[in-house]
């Protein structure tokens, strides 16, 4: 595990010293989907710097058919131990009352679970305002299963005042530095594309308000929380650049699946393999360093 890192400016970064190596920690809280869990367990093993993920092990409980972009942030080239917290559920919607899919733990009550295990600090994750980073990825299953039955100019509002309220949750509770990330173009998985080209331009359609919203979201969070340091990292642009010219990436082709994980961007039909979450990962990287650990 390397905790060492040269600072390189991503889009819209100013150019810095590179990071110094810390031996303080760094807590990383995440929330959302299947294409961010590695199915913890608040109540099992709890990471520590040997083992950074607590449960289950690196590279297990995902749908990458590996490690996925938590497990890499949390291990690989890191300017501090990052200890990994990940609350994610696959299937997970923001809130069920809005959009309920077949999963019970939507974000709503992923971060009341946060709440109740970590909000008060424990002997656990004596995170910090300064040291904890709270990670936000959803909106995928959101629009999956609103996209064709529901007005995404009267859904998307409601989905993203809720999305803000979870925040202001963590913030109240001492968090300062968040990172969220927008929905990647899921419309071009091969699951939404087999369901044929108008399907696929419907869903797009509703995405693209979605990341539109979300922004908007960002910046009024932002606005309304001082103190904060927060990041909102494009998947959107990053997974088309790959889908775009998926050979320069290492990639067969952008519609192939193949759950080696490794040589297709898809795993299987709906999430991308873990040599895709790498390759994301280190791109995030470069849009983090402002958080502390990278």
């Amino acid at each position: 595990m390397k905790y060492l890192v040269s600072m390189i400016a991503g889009a819209g970064l100013a150019a810095a010293a590179p990071l110094q190596s810390r031996a303080t920690n760094s807590y990383f809280f995440t929330f959302g989907d299947s294409y961010t869990m590695t199915s913890f367990n608040v109540g099992g093993t709890q990471p520590t710097t040997d083992n950074p993920m607590g449960n289950p092990a690196l590279g297990t409980g995902t749908t990458t058919g590996g490690v996925n972009w938590v497990g890499y942030l949390a291990t690989e080239d890191n300017a501090s131990p990052v200890l990994s917290y990940n609350l994610a559920v696959g299937g997970a919607s923001l809130d069920n009352s809005l959009i309920s899919t077949n999963t019970k733990e939507d974000m709503v009550t992923q971060v009341a679970s946060f709440e109740t295990a970590y909000g008060k600090k424990p002997d656990t994750a004596p995170w910090t305002s300064d040291n904890a980073v709270f990670g936000f990825w959803i909106g995928i299953n959101d629009i999956g299963w609103a996209w064709s039955s529901n007005d995404a100019n009267v859904l998307i509002p409601k989905i993203m005042a809720q999305y803000k309220a979870q925040a202001e949750k963590i913030y109240a509770s001492g968090g300062r530095k968040f990172i969220f990330l927008n929905v990647p173009p899921t419309s071009r998985s091969p699951q939404i594309a087999s369901e044929g080209t108008t399907a696929a331009a419907g869903h797009a359609k509703w995405l693209a308000s979605f990341n539109a919203a979300l922004k908007t979201m960002v910046d009024e969070f932002i606005a309304d929380n001082s103190g904060t340091t927060t990041v909102l990292y494009d998947t959107f642009t990053f997974m088309t650049k790959v889908l775009d010219s998926p050979t320069t990436y290492g990639f067969t082709d952008a519609n192939c699946v193949n759950d080696d994980g490794a040589t297709c961007v898809w795993w299987n039909s709906y999430h991308p393999g873990h040599a895709y979450h790498k390759l994301q990962a280190a791109d995030m990287k470069e849009h983090m360093h402002s958080l502390g650990a990278w």
